[in-house]
Order: C-alpha cells, then structure tokens, then sequence
C-alpha cells in the first residue's frame, strides 16, 4: 500500500540529528506537499548473501555506558554475563557501533590507528559467538570522545565533501571488513545516514557536486547548475541539495565501501527534509517535505535498514498512542519502505518502543499501558511487510555520561592522578586477569578529567537553566573510603563501601568551553572501576539503570521468542 499522506492526513516527521542521545527523533509534522525523489532502476543483488535466516532478534549493546564512547568503556569481566542476559531475553544477535573516530582518530595525514579499539572489538565479537550470538556492525558510527579524533561534526563535513578523506574513511572500513570477514558471526554490516549527514557543500566538494549534475537526464533544469553557486541545505533549492547528497551516499559512500564491508546495509533516511516558504509579511511556514527514496536502494544490496519509533507520522503535538495507532503507523512506514526499495528485506536498526528524549517531549509516545500490545502486534506487522532482523536500541537504561575512558580500560588515557605520595600515576592501575584496569586510590590522591563542549551538553545544563547532575563511583569489594567530588560547583561527599555503584547529586559549573570533573580521597583507600556523571538516563523498557526489571522485558521476550522462530511466528500471524 503507497502511504499518501495528503490522503491519510499525516506527514513523516521532520528528524533532528540526536546530538545528545545518539539515535533519531522526529519533530514535526504538517499538511503539505511531499517531494519524492524517483527511485532508480533496481540493480541485481550482490551474491554475498546477507544470510537472511534464521530471523534476527537483536538489541544494540552500549556496555553499561553511554553509546558515544561504548568501545573504550566497557569492562571485559562483565561482557559475558551481559551476552548471557541478552541469549536470556530470546535475543539471538548484537549489534555493535563502530566509531569512526576511535578506531582511526587521525585521518590527515591518513592515517593514525588506535590498535586498543580493534582488539576490543575482535573481544567482543569472539564473546558474542561463545554466547551464541550473531552481530551487526554499524561502521561508521559517528560519535568519538577520542581525544585525538576532534569535532564530530567537521570530520564528517570533511569526509562527504573530500576525496581523500573518503580515502582514509575507506582504509578504515577495509581493516574492519578484514575482521568481519573473520568472524562467522558476523551477519550484516552498516552505514546510517545519521553518521554521514551533509550539512553543506564546501568549495572542496563542488568536483563531485557537478560529477552529479552530469548523471541528470538531457533537459533537467537543475543541469544548468555547474559553475554557479551550490545549493544549500536550508535554501529554496534544498529538493537539489538533498537529491546530491543521495546520490553522494549512494555513489561515492556505499558502492566503494561495499567492495571492502561484506554484507553492507545502509540505513535509509526515512524522514523528510522542510522545504520552507516565506510570505510578504516575513513568516516562514514549511511548504514541502523533501524525501529520500533512491536511497531505499543501495547499489548492490540485498537489504534495506530503517529505524522507527512511536513519533513516525504522528502529530509530534505531545500525544500518547494506543496500540492501534501506533501499530498502523508502523505498518504505513514498512509499507513505503517496501515499495520504493522494490521489496527488498528490511532490518530495523533501531527500534524504540520507549522514548524519554530530553529536548524532544512534544514527540507523540505510547501510552504505558499499550506496551505490550504494541510489541505482540510488532511481530505480525514486521512479517507481513518482509522485516527479517531487528536491533532494539538499548536494553539496558544508560547514563547520558561525557566521561572518556570512565572505566579506566585505557588505562588513564584522558585522565590526571595526582598522588599523595608522589607514586607514578601509572602504578596505580592494577590490571585483572580479565584484561581490565582497576585505579588504586589512597587519601589524598586526586583524580581529574577535563570535559570539552565538543562531547555535547554538559551535564547539570539545559536550555530551562542548571538542574542537578548525579555522580556514580563503582569500586571493587573491599573499598573503604571518604570521597570528595566536584564539578566546578560546591564539592559533596560519598563513602564508597564496595562495588555497587554510589550516586549522588552534584551540582556543576562549566567554565567556557569545558567542565572538570576531581574526585577525591579524604580518607581510606579504593580500587575504582567506573565512573559517570549524567543528569538523564535513557530508558529502554527492559533493563533499569538501578538493575530492576523493566515494563517491556516479559513482552519483548516474548516478541523475541517468536519472532525469532519462524514456524512458531506463522501459527502466530494465522500462516
């Protein structure tokens, strides 16, 4: 079924790139006119099967940390039980987010590699497959806290707009193909549009911009463009803007990186760009959504990735859904999905049922009460439409913490120690048979991390005004100690008692461009494992940041059961 949405009277959401939470929300919806962009020509499949069965029930692993920085955070001790719980929730896949920037955080001269990611990431992907589970890899993935990675957003400005930083994006795809290609497990790998986002073409770009313009048909208008100025993003020729910036995905991106990912996806950009207008007294209003569809077929590929969550065509007013109607809004996007990738199979990447975006609390959300509703009517929508994987974003409720290396697995990369006894900081860390640093801590010592602005929002500030942030200390057992913490504000005090976490309010004050963060030690002595300071905790629905089970856990286990068998997913749908 073509979704209309002058007929259905609804309108995708306009997404916003989710800078603090790392994943997509939309924003606004309207009544006006939807600029498609013809789809192309369908291309044979590539031969190397993206083994489509058995059906993929996944959930995206973040390692008891923020997303941004999940691959210098997690702690190797804990990685195996937290495989063993996701096999316990009927998952039977993870998908793992591989940054760009910390794995080649130098790309200019190209290129600098830091070898402690890609060991890490062969770790986890040897423990998946002793778990018993398969893995996607979403390559690419855009945040770094990498110190020597820089801005986010000027590395990706300066991969879609020069040659020979796409060079380097793609000696770096290479050598994760070459570990992919080592590991049976790994089913699928990824880009997503929201890690490679154009959002503007600089004078380095325009070569590729009239390379495009050369693929117009005879008689397009928009061929008389070489030469004179580049459409902008925002401006009155943003439907060009947004067509070369598919075609540079689509051409420039996936068809060479697919010659070095095996398996590789791309997550289509689902949502529609504003068109505005302004009339003669000024106002601006949206006149037209621009979409994305020649994107819904990647050259060569023989999947189509896409995300969802319960704002997707809904008013965006604050409302909440029932089952019903978010189940037919979910139905209307695979159905669109569908036809304009020519029916290729669909994996959902990220798929939210819960969501307590901070910055997005217009976004219509499903009602509590519908959760298991929607989940158990999930399964038959997904097979109707041809959805053979997905990947439940967070399983785990996690803390929006900008800390590098907060469980010291680099050591003190990112980190000051100052000693009370004038011991070489490096001595402290007493390394586990795991692999894993833990941080000897006696009274007096003081430990110290500087925070930039590049990392996001500081914590303890919003738009409204300062709120209170919350600090948490894990130390191993045996841990005795007085602690003092502070963030630019007035110190407070924690007694760390063994290795539960320890929270506590904190206020803090950034000073310019940067917060620090000092922990410490009145009194006793510590062996420090983690630390985080947060003032939101995305919530996922199954697992809660204090270790409490969650509302969705008991329906998306059952979700996962039979999604995940297709002889019982057919007694299910009435097949």
């Amino acid at each position: 079924m073509k979704f209309n949405v002058k007929s259905a009277g609804l309108i995708i959401a306009l997404m916003a790139l989710a800078a603090l939470a790392g994943y997509h929300y939309g924003r606004h919806r309207g009544r006006t006119t939807v600029i498609r962009q013809q789809s192309p020509a369908a291309e044979p499949a590539r031969t190397s099967s993206t083994r489509l069965t058995p059906p993929i029930a996944g959930a995206t692993y973040v390692g008891g940390h923020w997303p941004k920085n999940v691959i210098n955070a997690f702690r190797r001790e804990r990685v195996a039980a937290d495989f063993a719980r996701l096999r316990a929730d009927g998952f039977n896949a993870v998908m793992l987010l591989v940054s760009w920037g910390d794995f080649q955080p130098v790309f200019d001269p190209c290129c600098r590699y830091d070898e402690r990611a890609f060991e890490r990431l062969e770790y986890l992907l040897d423990q998946a497959r002793d778990a018993g589970l398969d893995v996607v890899l979403r390559v690419g993935y855009g945040w770094t806290f990498h110190p020597d990675a820089g801005d986010v957003g000027a590395r990706t400005q300066r991969l879609l707009n020069e040659t020979g930083v796409r060079d380097a994006f793609a000696a770096y795809a290479a050598r994760i193909g070459a570990i992919a290609r080592k590991h049976a497990n790994v089913r699928a790998t990824m880009l997503s549009w929201e890690d490679l986002w154009l959002h503007g073409i600089d004078p380095a770009g325009r070569p590729d911009f009239e390379r495009f313009l050369a693929t117009l048909p005879d008689g397009d208008a928009r061929r008389s463009k070489p030469g004179s100025g580049l459409p902008a993003q925002g401006g009155d020729d943003a439907p060009l803007f947004n067509a070369y910036w598919d075609w540079l995905m689509m051409q420039q991106v996936f068809r060479p990186l697919a010659e070095r990912l095996p398996n590789l996806t791309y997550e289509a950009r689902i949502d529609r760009e504003p068109l505005f207008k302004v009339d003669a007294a000024g106002a601006k209003s949206i006149d037209a959504w621009i979409g994305h569809e020649t994107t819904y077929r990647p050259p060569g590929a023989d999947v189509i990735s896409l995300y969802w969550a319960p704002f997707w065509g809904a008013r965006n007013e604050g409302e909440k859904l029932d089952a019903g109607q978010a189940l037919r809004l979910f139905g209307r996007l695979l159905d669109d999905v569908h036809e304009h990738s020519g029916g290729l199979p669909m994996f959902i990447d990220q798929l939210n049922i819960i969501d307590n975006t901070l910055g997005f609390e217009h976004n219509a959300t499903l009602q509590p009460a519908a959760y298991a509703a929607f989940a158990a009517g999930a399964l038959c929508t997904m097979r109707k439409a041809g959805v053979f994987g997905y990947a439940y974003w967070t399983t785990d409720d996690y803390a929006e913490s900008p800390l590098y290396n907060p469980a010291f697995a680099y050591g003190l990369d990112g980190w000051n120690l100052a000693t009370t006894d004038h011991t070489p900081p490096a001595q402290r860390l007493q390394k586990r048979t795991s692999g894993d640093f833990d941080l000897h801590l006696l009274a007096g010592d003081r430990l110290t991390q500087s925070i930039p602005a590049r990392r996001g929002r500081f914590p303890g500030t919003r738009d409204s005004g300062p709120v209170p942030a919350r600090i948490c200390l894990a130390a191993r057992d045996g841990a005795a100690a007085d602690v003092e913490a502070g963030a630019g504000a007035a110190p407070v005090r924690l007694r760390l008692t063994g290795s539960a976490r320890t929270c506590t309010e904190i206020a803090t004050a950034p000073a310019g461009n940067s917060l620090e963060l000092g922990v410490r030690v009145l009194s006793g002595s510590a062996d420090l494992t983690d630390v985080m300071l947060f003032d939101h905790v995305q919530q996922g629905g199954l697992h809660g940041f204090d270790g409490a089970d969650g509302v969705l856990l008991e329906p998306l286990r059952a979700l996962n059961r039979d999604f995940a068998d297709p002889a019982r997913a057919d007694a299910a749908c009435g097949r």
